[in-house]
């Protein structure tokens, strides 16, 4: 999935080096330690003159300021402009404090994990999404997804593969699979729902925050024979030739004269995960099956 370089709106955003000092989140929290606490947190974060190889400790002398739970309810509080430490942390490129600090973060909150999904976004870092699972919804595998640019593609392309896992098993039960990712400054997501009448559908829309773009897509699910095959299936293609300005779900966007939609949507064929599903499952993971977007 891709967009026009001529239509897509302006998604840079300027970043603070030096985030502004911060409260403490209790009222009961000594003012000693609440004050080398945030000093502490915010040098981390921060600091361009901090050394990697002391932020591990530096970290660990923090967490004694507080019990277990008081401190990673503080990491995860947005209290330095607006935002978490952790935040911080992957903006300003700080992965060694990232990964010190998520040490004292065994569980996101859900105001966290929604606060290192816009991280993920402003530095357009699919890996550390995928790898805080920051796309997955239900309690099945994650899903493999690996993005890819440059390589000939222009600025506003990408490529993004999945492999879904437990395919068959998730749309017979939940009738709606979903992959969120991260690509071209955007959080992505592809839907495949199963409608009451039992067709399959496939498209894409934008998640929370991301900004308003006219996507090119090609879709591709491809199929996976037996060895000795001589006729391979060909793949699933869908093309949206004509696009539209695509923006997330709830916001309110002013096109002028262009359609504005909150996603693209195919039919598949009739009985697809019944039928033709047969022909394009994943050789030796079962029921998964492989899907190439193109932008």
């Amino acid at each position: 999935m891709g967009s026009k370089s001529s239509k897509v709106v302006d998604d840079s955003r300027s970043v603070s080096n030096a985030p502004p000092p911060y409260s403490t989140t209790s009222e009961s929290t000594p003012a000693v330690s609440a004050s080398t606490l945030q000093t502490c947190i915010l040098d981390i974060v921060s600091a361009p003159d901090l050394t990697p190889f002391s932020v591990a400790p530096i970290v660990d002398a923090c967490s004694t300021t507080f019990s277990a739970a008081e401190f990673s309810d503080f990491l995860q509080t947005l209290n330095i402009e607006g935002h978490t430490a952790l935040y911080w942390a992957i903006v300003n490129d700080r992965r060694e404090a990232f990964i010190a600090l998520l040490k004292f973060t065994p569980e996101l909150s859900s105001v966290c994990s929604s606060d290192l999904r816009l991280a993920c976004m402003i530095t357009n870092d699919q890996a550390l999404f995928a790898q805080l699972n920051l796309g997955n919804t239900n309690r099945c595998p994650p899903d493999d997804v690996q993005v890819q640019s440059g390589d000939g593609l222009s600025e506003n392309q990408f490529v993004a593969h999945f492999q879904i896992r437990k395919f068959q098993k998730r749309i017979r039960i939940t009738r709606d699979v979903s992959v969120e990712f991260v690509a071209g400054g955007r959080i992505w997501s592809l839907k495949i729902p199963m409608k009451s009448n039992g067709k399959c559908h496939i498209g894409f829309n934008l998640s929370q925050h991301s900004f308003p773009v006219y996507p090119i897509c090609v879709i591709v699910i491809e199929a996976h024979e037996k060895p000795g095959c001589a006729t391979p299936s060909p793949a699933l293609q869908f093309i949206n030739s004509t696009p539209d300005i695509l923006v997330p779900h709830g916001i309110k966007y002013d096109g002028g004269k262009d359609l504005v939609r909150i996603n693209y949507c195919w039919e598949m064929s009739t009985d697809w995960v019944m039928n033709e599903f047969r022909r394009y499952p994943a050789c030796k993971a079962g029921d998964d099956i492989k899907v190439v977007s193109v932008g």
